[in-house]
């Protein structure tokens, strides 16, 4: 039964406290200047997993917490009050940590959980394409069989954090054998794979996680980089996005960025300035832009 209680635990509590405590070793100068240095957050990344924190929401067989989404979100919205959100966060454990500990074979579950967990394995995911989001009837990118292959050929676009990933979870679509028509399908593409190539796409948003631009040119795959059901991807694939979207994306990390962001818009009184309604204005402005920072989606 999910807990709907607004009053924390006291493992909540517990949880939350060493987040900040632990987190408040790197803080905002030390996210800003590997961000303008076009630097990965890796001592943050490497000390979160060592510490328990990424795989939080992962299943203890597989080296996670035991725990779920809930607590997830705490270690985000502490990580984003102390001025240091991660992006990976929300990609590696919360999407495809999610979808393959649901969904996944045993198999599956045993190469790619426990390195999701403890990050040393990070997992981007890939769905959007120049003319598709989340509208995966829209997607173009396809998977066909090749005896007991499959062969990934397509485009994706906006992808984060490629340049950090050893393998991404990849929305295709596959032919229906009763009916000819196409229907998603996910599959774990390693980055090193012949054929996958990606290029960066330049940004205005300053964040060490980057985004890119991925090409799969008949990327050959063996019959289990196939994750779940091929027939029932679309429930897989929203298993991972709906938790996300809800708990991860928009509530923990803008709420972590206002706390962040409260001590200097209190300490300072502005005089004879613009309207306030005009103040107002480029302030929601401002604080959508500063969300978009933390939370650029795949």
């Amino acid at each position: 039964m999910t807990d709907t209680s607004f009053i924390e635990s006291e493992e909540r509590q517990a949880l939350r406290k060493a987040v900040a405590e632990w987190v408040s070793n790197y803080g905002h100068e030390y996210y800003l200047k590997k961000a303008r240095a076009h630097q990965h957050t890796t001592e943050l990344w490497a000390e979160a997993g060592k510490l328990g924190f990424i795989g939080v929401n992962l299943p203890e067989e597989y080296g996670g917490g035991g725990a779920g989404m809930y607590e997830l979100s705490l270690v985000m919205e502490e990580m984003a009050a102390a001025g240091s959100a991660l992006l990976l966060m929300v990609v590696s454990p919360a999407i495809n940590g999610t979808i393959i500990a649901k969904f996944g074979t045993d198999e599956q579950k045993q190469r790619w959980l426990p390195g999701i967990a403890d990050g040393s394995l990070t997992m981007a995911f890939a769905i959007t394409e120049p003319d598709a989001g989340s509208n995966s009837h829209k997607i173009t990118t396809t998977a066909r069989r090749d005896g007991s292959d499959w062969i990934l050929k397509g485009q994706k676009v906006y992808i984060s954090g490629i340049d950090q990933a050893q393998a991404v979870l990849v929305v295709g679509r596959t032919e229906e054998a009763k009916t000819g028509k196409l229907r998603p399908a996910l599959f774990v593409v390693p980055t090193d794979a012949p054929g996958f190539t990606y290029t960066p796409i330049e940004m205005e948003l300053i964040s060490p996680e980057r985004q890119f631009q991925v090409f799969l040119d008949d990327v050959r795959l063996p019959a289990d980089a196939l994750v779940g059901a091929q027939d029932a991807a679309i429930a897989q694939l929203f298993a991972g996005l709906n938790p996300s979207a809800s708990w991860e994306r928009p509530a923990p990390s803008a709420w972590g960025g206002s706390r962040w962001a409260r001590p200097s818009t209190t300490s300072r009184r502005v005089r004879c300035g613009p309207p306030r309604s005009a103040r107002i204005r480029g302030w929601r402005i401002r604080w959508r832009s500063a969300t978009l920072r933390l939370n650029w989606p795949s």
